[in-house]
């Protein structure tokens, strides 16, 4: 399916996965909707247009689905928290097993087995990716472009109203699912035109 994208679409997705591998997660719609609101294309005029960029994206989204590591001496975030109020302090762990394995040794990551390190995507983001194409088929293109991934998306949402990309995020980034779909068939109208 992936020879059928466009080089924007296809680097959306690059981007989405090295976004995911960045910080040791899946590829997730989050990472997508973050790639497409980055690069060029219709989907990034489109978002545009409705007053959605990359940088609303990043701070709207950043509660359920980060789009960062902490960095260095920030503050813990929620997991260091809970673990925390059950009595483990992370800090005297750390200082343990550098004691034993030397200074630094929780920064260094070993080598990985054959076959690990490979960045999967979730159940909602291979998700999008089918609807993407079901998008594409539906307006008769023969190629899968950065328009039919950003309509996918929103699609995938709205039948995941529980999931990490919900209806309601796409509500509280301001989109709404009708008027962006509008804006991608003009868009394409007058890219045609």
């Amino acid at each position: 399916m992936f020879e059928r994208f466009t080089d924007r679409a296809r680097t959306a997705v690059i981007l989405a996965r090295t976004e995911a591998s960045e910080r040791g997660d899946q590829i997730r719609p989050v990472y997508m909707l973050h790639a497409l609101a980055s690069g060029d294309g219709v989907a990034a005029r489109v978002l545009a247009d409705l007053g959605v960029d990359a940088g609303d994206i990043e701070r709207r989204l950043d509660r359920t689905a980060p789009l960062r590591k902490p960095r260095e001496g920030e503050p813990p975030g929620d997991d260091a928290e809970a673990l925390a109020s059950i009595g483990i302090d992370l800090d005297e762990i750390r200082r343990k097993v550098e004691e034993n394995f030397g200074p630094g040794a929780l920064e260094r990551s070993p080598a990985a087995p054959h076959g690990a390190g490979r960045t999967t995507m979730t159940r909602e983001a291979k998700q999008s990716v089918e609807l993407a194409a079901r998008e594409a088929r539906a307006l008769r293109h023969s190629y899968i472009g950065t328009e039919h991934l950003l309509l996918g998306l929103l699609s995938a949402a709205e039948r995941n109203p529980r999931g990490d990309f919900s209806p309601q995020i796409v509500s509280d980034l301001g989109l709404d699912p009708a008027r962006v779909r509008q804006r991608v068939l003009d868009e394409l109208r007058r890219a045609s035109a």
